[in-house]
């Protein structure tokens, strides 16, 4: 079953296509709860949903990932939480932008879903639908069997994303009121 959680008002598909109001900022978090360090996504925006500033929502996302693609084209900005492969140590974090360069070849997605978090982003690159900001961090993850414990090294890393997010958040926000301005004085 194809479960999305939000954590705030969900877009509806129609109104995302229709070019309904944007919104701002979304934070997306990827995983499966019961897949150990896969929850990792969830885990760290289960903490953010009552922190994040007016202008941005919250979005878990548990299923079906080509669900990303609607979200891009619903928001000017978007960071995007998940699980990653790598052979750097459990807990390891990886904060990548990718609005201007394509998702680096090294930043090895882990994934129980129909596509990973990399290539939603390089196919809505493709489609011209990618936001303007881009933000991924990717936990690199060592537990993916049928468990709800995340390893403690990823446990770790869980508050540190927090935060960084956080902190990132002024600058996207501001980066996208500045771009909005310009598209204004534009016309």
């Amino acid at each position: 079953m194809d479960r999305k959680r939000q954590a705030t008002t969900p877009v509806s598909s129609s109104a995302a296509c229709q070019g309904a109001e944007r919104i701002p900022v979304t934070i997306v978090g990827i995983g499966n709860e019961f897949r150990g360090d896969d929850a990792v996504g969830l885990a760290v925006l289960r903490g953010l949903a009552k922190r994040v500033p007016a202008g941005a929502r919250t979005v878990e996302l548990t299923g079906d990932q080509t669900y990303l693609l609607e979200l891009m084209r619903s928001t000017d900005a978007i960071i995007m939480v998940d699980a990653v492969q790598s052979s750097a140590p459990a807990g390891t974090i990886f904060r990548v932008e990718v609005s201007e360069e394509p998702v680096p070849k090294d930043f090895i997605s882990f994934t129980t879903h129909t596509i990973d978090s990399a290539t939603a982003v390089e196919l809505a690159r493709a489609l011209g639908s990618l936001p303007g900001s881009v933000l991924i961090y990717g936990i690199v993850g060592k537990e993916f069997s049928f468990t709800p414990n995340m390893s403690p090294e990823v446990e770790e890393a869980v508050e540190i994303v927090r935060e960084r997010i956080l902190s990132d958040m002024d600058t996207v926000l501001s980066g996208v009121i500045q771009g909005r301005k310009r598209d204004t004085s534009d016309m």
